[in-house]
């Protein structure tokens, strides 16, 4: 496997506490849902988004031509993007940039599981970029707002314009409405082949909102 840095397995080793936090069917069933008060609470987002990530784009050991229009690997993992970047990750996991491009280079599960943490936390950070307030949602709505922003990379890109209503209608808590604009999205309604349930998924996340009985008061 060559050289991994010490901060890729500690990265790992966030991945492996996913383990702790509610499957995407244990969600629905239980309405689990993480309260965001403080820093540690980001463990738990960060899972969330993980999650989501494998659920829907799921895990590749080989580079491949995603629906988007780019190179990946691993659960979407974008190769194109801030190429400088991602060769410095691919080099702390012992990987070699152009190989993995590729297709010479299998990665192995604990590589991707690393990976996959960096792209969520990436994708959370990028988000907050365009939605001030982000951090006062519950984990579970933070983390769509997260898969949107990672499905269409850069911060730039986010569809803010498509989304406001979303976020106005979130941010006042009337999560049956939010959800209700969401699904008249332009982003929505783009969703198809492998990914024609993430839409889906999304609405019933944002459908279920912050409103768990036990943890009402952490979120926004």
């Amino acid at each position: 496997m060559g050289r991994v840095s010490m901060s890729l397995l500690v990265l790992v080793a966030l991945a492996a506490m996913v383990v702790s936090a509610p499957t995407m069917t244990a969600a629905r069933s239980h309405h689990n849902i993480y309260r965001v008060r403080d820093e540690e609470s980001d463990v738990f987002c960060v899972g969330h988004v993980v999650e989501l990530l494998q659920w829907h784009e799921g895990r590749h050991q080989r580079a491949y031509d995603h629906e988007g229009g780019y190179r990946a690997v691993g659960a979407g993992y974008n190769l194109d993007d801030e190429k400088d970047n991602r060769r410095k990750e691919l080099e702390e996991a012992g990987l070699d940039y152009d190989k993995v491009y590729n297709g010479e280079t299998r990665l192995n599960q604990l590589q991707i599981s690393g990976l996959l943490v960096l792209d969520a936390q990436r994708a959370l950070r990028r988000a907050e970029k365009n939605i001030e307030r982000l951090r006062d949602f519950c984990c579970s709505v933070r983390a769509v707002f997260a898969e949107i922003q990672h499905s269409v990379g850069s911060a730039k890109n986010f569809p803010r314009d498509d989304l406001n209503q979303v976020i106005e209608k979130a941010a006042s808590r009337d999560w049956g409405s939010a959800a209700d604009e969401l699904q008249r999205t332009k982003w929505c309604s783009q969703q198809a082949g492998k990914y024609r349930n993430r839409c889906n998924d999304h609405l019933d996340l944002v459908d279920r909102g912050c409103q768990s009985a036990h943890q009402r008061e952490g979120c926004y």
